[in-house]
Formats: structure tokens, C-alpha cells, sequence
């Protein structure tokens, strides 16, 4: 009476459901699965069963049962398995070792058609990729308009003798090259929503140090950055923020051929993170931080701060740090 309820019970679940022995040979299947392959029992027991999984499933099917077998553990696997009219459906298979009597007995297991939500997902995976593969471009074309409009500063800076206005426009060259550090470690990221800040920072700042000459000055950069993810529009200004920072300190705190260090650090605080820019130079002068000077940055800096909802905080001598706790 048990064995009957059982087989009545499988015959009539909504799954489709299989058993081997300790041989690793099926010796039974209910009636949903010989319906779903159009074979009968006979066909299907021993290894009868694999005809119908697909040629290029098959190696790995197999491999992943012998080894769970071997190892009396559970598993689950996707294959596509051949329907009766001869379409290959994917299945979500699914087997569990059983005793009896104490004894190891076999495997029991369950399939269920899982066709629609592959192909759902196979669909979604390639909208993802037409959709990254679009942003990727936006990303290489907006990189190259940077490009081009810092070329356009550099030819104009050339016909201006007035050192004031070449400074000037260098300074936005600067800050334009920046943007494109962000655009261009986009480009190269497989996360085109998010970038790490250690990567981004560390080939920012080896950016900055070549456009300031910085080796042959005896000057140096060093980053200590934590691999947080910044997105997009943070990072944007962190990296505006860094390269302002990072260039008034080669440009200022080192006069006379002095030679010195600009540390960049990024970590986290709490529930939001602290950006250092910190320099050995000979510090910031009375007056420099004073919003109408028009030699300072600070306005700027402070705007870009502003931008993040950061708090600057500025500390002098010996050389001088600047901080914004972001929050």
C-alpha cells in the first residue's frame, strides 16, 4: 500500500521525478517525465535517459552528476532535455542522495521546465549588453569632445602673451583632463555606473604628476586610496577636487626648485569618507584662502565641495592639508 500511494502521489506531481541505485544507473521515473520525452520506462532506465539531454549539455550533465554521486552531496544543474515533439526544452534538475535502512540507496531527483525564464533571462542579458555597450560609446565619444576642447585651449593659449590668461587657461586644460580620467576609466570598467577609487585616484594623480612635470622637479605624488565605489557623478567631483588640490600644491607649495611630496588619501569615515590632499611645501600663505583672490582655487574647491555636501577644513603648517568629510 505505501509503494501504491507513492507512485500515485509521483505520478500526479506537477514535477517531473527520477530515481537511481547505488550503481548510478535510474531505475525508475514518473509519469510527467515520460510524458515530457514521449519514451517509456524501459528506454529511459540505466543511462537511456541521456539520449535525450543535448549534445552540447551532455559532458558537463554527466560530470556534475558522477561527481555528487561519488560524494553523496546534493546538486543542481540546467540542461536542455528533448521533448517529445523533438524540441529541446531547458530543465532545472535537481538530486538529493536517500537511505534505506541506513544505508545509502540511491539518488532521488526532480526536473522542472524552465524554458521561459532562461529565454527571459538570455533576453535581459543581452538588452543589459546593447544598453552598456551604448553608455560605452557616450563615454568614448564625450572622453574624445574633452580632447578635442583641450587641444582647442592649448592652440588658443598660444597666441596669448599675457601670463595671467596662459595660467588661467592651463588651469582649465587641468580640470578638463580630469573629466576625461573619469570618462576614460569608464570606458575600461565592466561597471559603467560605478568605479573603484583606489584605481581611479592612483591613475588621476600619475596624470597630474606627468602634467606637472613632477619627477624632474624632485617632486612625488602617493595615494592611499580604500577600493570604495564611487559613482559616476561623485567620482566626477572627487577628481576635479583631487586635481585642483593636487596641482595648486606642485604649483605653490614648492618654489625655487624645492623638492617635496603631495599625498592624496581617500577612506572611509563612518558612514561616508574623508579626501586628504596634503603637501610638505612651505604652506599656505596669509590670504591665499581668502574668497576674493583671485590666485586661489578656494572658491572653487569650496564649490565642488559644496556640490558633494562635503565640510572643508584646511590646516597649515608645517605644509598644509586640505580635508572634505563627505558624507
Amino acid at each position: 500500500m505505501p509503494d501504491t500511494i507513492f507512485r500515485e502521489l509521483a505520478d500526479n506531481a506537477p514535477v517531473m521525478i527520477w530515481r537511481s541505485g547505488v550503481d548510478k544507473l535510474c531505475d525508475w521515473f514518473n509519469k510527467p517525465w515520460l510524458d515530457f520525452v514521449g519514451r517509456t520506462m524501459e528506454q529511459e532506465q540505466g543511462y537511456g535517459w541521456a539520449d535525450g539531454v543535448h549534445l552540447e549539455d551532455f559532458d558537463r550533465c554527466v560530470d556534475i552528476y558522477v561527481k555528487a554521486f561519488d560524494a553523496r552531496e546534493d546538486f543542481s544543474m540546467t540542461y536542455r532535455l528533448r521533448r517529445h515533439d523533438g524540441a529541446y526544452r531547458w530543465v532545472l534538475d535537481n538530486g538529493s542522495p536517500f537511505q534505506r535502512n541506513g544505508q545509502f540507496a540511491g539518488y532521488f531527483g526532480s526536473c522542472i521546465d524552465v524554458t521561459e525564464q532562461r529565454e527571459a533571462h538570455d533576453r535581459l542579458v543581452a538588452t543589459i549588453a546593447q544598453r552598456d555597450a551604448l553608455i560605452s560609446e557616450v563615454y568614448h565619444r564625450v572622453k574624445n569632445n574633452l580632447q578635442q576642447i583641450e587641444g582647442l585651449i592649448a592652440i588658443e593659449s598660444l597666441a596669448l602673451a599675457d601670463g595671467a590668461s596662459i595660467t588661467a587657461l592651463q588651469s582649465v586644460s587641468s580640470r578638463v583632463r580630469a573629466m576625461g580620467a573619469v570618462h576614460q576609466m569608464l570606458m575600461n570598467s565592466k561597471n559603467l555606473a560605478n568605479i573603484r577609487a583606489d584605481v581611479f585616484l592612483g591613475e588621476l594623480c600619475n596624470d597630474i604628476a606627468r602634467a606637472n612635470a613632477a619627477e624632474q622637479r624632485g617632486l612625488a605624488i602617493e595615494v592611499d586610496a580604500e577600493p570604495r565605489e564611487l559613482d559616476i557623478d561623485r567620482a566626477l567631483i572627487v577628481g576635479l577636487l583631487v586635481n585642483e588640490l593636487a596641482t595648486n600644491a606642485f604649483k605653490h607649495a614648492f618654489p625655487g626648485g624645492r623638492s617635496g611630496r603631495v599625498r592624496v588619501r581617500f577612506a572611509g569615515a563612518g558612514a561616508g569618507a574623508v579626501l586628504e590632499v596634503a603637501d610638505d611645501g612651505v604652506g599656505i600663505p596669509e590670504g591665499a584662502l581668502d574668497p576674493a583672490s583671485r590666485r586661489s582655487g578656494y572658491r572653487l574647491v569650496q564649490g565642488f565641495a559644496n556640490q558633494l555636501n562635503g565640510q572643508l577644513a584646511v590646516e597649515r603648517g608645517p605644509g598644509a592639508v586640505i580635508r572634505i568629510v563627505l558624507p
